[in-house]
C-alpha cells in the first residue's frame, strides 16, 4: 500500500474513533513488526488509547478496517478492550485476536471462551463481543467491537438466555474488563 493511501486510511480510522470515544492519548502503541507483515513473525496492529471513554482506558486496534478482514454485518471493524490500570493483558489479546478476524467474522453479541488465555487467579473466562461504535471510513460503514470480559456463570447465562439478556443484567454501559471481579449472575 502506498504511503499516502496508508496515511489517508489511518487518518479516517482515527477520525471515526475520535467522534465516538473522544480525544486519544498522544502515544500510539506501535508494534516492532507491522501488522501487514504477518503473525508468523510477530506482527501486531497499532493500538490507539482513549483514556477518558470509560472508567478506565479504552484500547483500540487501528489497522483492521481496510485490511483483508471479512466484514461483519456492519462492515469492517476494529477490536477494543477497556480496563482500569496499566495492564498489558488486554492489549496483547486484542492484538492476537486481530489475525483471527482476518478469517473469522466477529459479531455483536457473540461470546468466546478465553479461560486458558487469562492470568492465574482471574475470574474472567470468556469475552462478550459488543459493538460500541459505528462510523464512516472513506465512504464505508465501519465499527468497533469491544471484547468485554465475563465470568463463567455469565457465559452460561448468555448461552441459555441470549447475550441481550446478559447485557441487560450487566448494564448497557458495561464495557470495562476487570479480570478479578465477582460474577453479576
Amino acid at each position: 500500500m502506498a504511503d499516502d493511501t496508508w496515511e489517508k486510511l489511518w487518518d479516517a480510522r482515527v477520525k471515526g474513533m475520535k467522534q465516538t470515544f473522544g480525544p486519544h492519548a498522544p502515544e500510539v502503541l506501535h508494534a516492532l513488526v507491522p501488522f501487514h507483515i504477518g503473525q508468523d513473525i510477530g506482527g501486531s496492529p497499532d493500538v490507539v488509547i482513549f483514556p477518558s471513554f470509560t472508567n478506565g482506558a479504552l484500547y483500540v486496534t487501528a489497522e483492521l478496517i481496510g485490511s483483508e478482514q471479512p466484514p461483519n454485518s456492519m462492515g469492517n471493524y476494529e477490536l477494543a478492550v477497556a480496563h482500569q490500570g496499566d495492564e498489558q493483558w488486554g492489549v496483547n489479546i486484542i492484538c492476537q485476536l486481530a489475525y483471527y478476524t482476518l478469517h473469522t467474522v466477529l459479531e455483536d453479541g457473540q461470546t468466546m471462551d478465553i479461560g486458558s488465555a487469562t492470568p492465574d487467579g482471574a475470574t474472567i473466562e470468556a469475552f462478550l463481543f459488543r459493538r460500541i461504535a459505528e462510523f464512516d471510513v472513506l465512504g464505508k460503514t465501519s465499527n468497533v467491537i469491544c471484547c468485554v470480559g465475563i465470568t463463567g456463570p455469565e457465559l452460561e447465562y448468555a448461552q441459555t438466555n441470549g447475550s441481550a439478556a446478559l447485557i441487560q443484567r450487566l448494564g448497557t454501559n458495561f464495557v470495562t474488563t476487570d479480570l478479578y471481579r465477582d460474577s453479576k449472575i
